[in-house]
């Protein structure tokens, strides 16, 4: 279980807009996606007697996240996102012998994640019933993941540990992209900060139509992770 640090990605997405007509205002309210579960396997091996070297594979969920916006001409936007993450690293640790039963364990990891974004929602007008579009994506995007920890481990037995730690797991992505009410899609953000959604094929349309340059939307996202494992030791 952890707690995630708001960053650069949810400032970004405060900005979000279902349009990037400049004479269209709107009001917008984000919460949500504060907290995260993570679920790992790992296996590691002694260098040495104080030195370990080894993988992790894992998933991250974040929790959901709510986005509804308000435009001046009468549209209204809710939207749910579920976003999780996979990640593979490689670790390294370093092992100082407390007592024959306790053992203090640093070390952090490095390698590849890949995240999904799944979005489901509806855009409704205020005009008319029949203005009323679903919205549902499916988005997909690669990074990097990287791990710095610390725990305590406790003997329990011959070969047993009980191990309780700290975290900070941190995921980076590039970009995403995939299909999103149908059409190939991603997340753009223009020069002034504004971000929307729409279909690849349109980016040159609404950079000469809003004489700004655009940029798929990136996502940094760290965490503070505690948790607890069960670990068995061969050849102790």
């Amino acid at each position: 279980m952890g707690r995630r640090v708001p960053g650069r990605f949810d400032g970004n997405l405060n900005s979000f807009s279902s349009t990037f007509n400049p004479l269209i205002f709107s009001d917008l309210n984000l919460n949500g996606g504060k907290q995260t579960n993570t679920y790992e396997a790992f296996i590691r091996f002694f260098l040495d007697p104080r030195n370990k070297v080894g993988a992790i594979i894992g998933r991250q969920d974040l929790s959901n996240l709510y986005l509804t916006e308000s435009t001046s001409d009468y549209y209204y936007t809710s939207l749910k996102s579920e976003i999780f993450s996979y990640h593979i690293l490689a670790t390294y640790h370093y092992v100082t012998e407390i007592s024959r039963n306790w053992e203090w364990e640093n070390g952090g990891g490095f390698g590849f994640a890949s995240a999904d974004w799944q979005i489901n929602g509806y855009n409704v007008g205020a005009d008319s019933v029949n203005t009323l579009s679903m919205q549902k994506g499916n988005l997909r995007g690669s990074g990097l993941a990287f791990r710095l920890e610390t725990a305590v481990n406790r003997r329990l037995g011959d070969s047993n540990f009980l191990q309780i730690g700290l975290g900070y797991h941190l995921v980076s992505i590039a970009k995403f992209s995939g299909p999103y009410n149908g059409e190939e899609s991603s997340f753009y953000i223009q020069q002034d900060g504004k971000v929307g959604v729409f279909d690849d094929t349109r980016v040159l349309d609404v950079s000469v139509g809003t004489n700004q340059s655009l940029r798929r939307l990136d996502m940094n996202s760290g965490s503070w992770n505690l948790y607890f494992s069960v670990m068995h030791r061969f050849l102790d």
